[in-house]
């Protein structure tokens, strides 16, 4: 498995025009230098009237297909997002 850190913001307006269809990915650059294209579906737990906002470790198998997404921790143990 490989582990990418990601930060994603996404306004509100953002998020609605993924909803609409009108986009189907969200592409970060993950903390490496890489860039990520992720399909917005899995970021819809995330989503909050203020969008989605936080940092997040993408894990994928050795061909780097998706297998999940998960916020990381601030210091402290709270929760990137919301």
């Amino acid at each position: 498995m490989r582990r990418i850190n990601v930060n994603i913001v996404l306004t509100p307006p953002q998020v609605r025009d993924y909803y609409r269809g009108a986009v189907r990915y969200v592409v970060a650059v993950a903390e490496d230098g890489r860039t990520v294209q992720l399909p917005i579906n899995v970021l819809h737990k995330y989503i909050s009237n203020d969008g989605i906002r936080g940092k997040f470790v993408v894990t994928t198998d050795e061909n780097y297909k998706f297998q999940r997404i998960e916020t990381r921790s601030r210091p402290g143990g709270l929760n990137a997002v919301g």
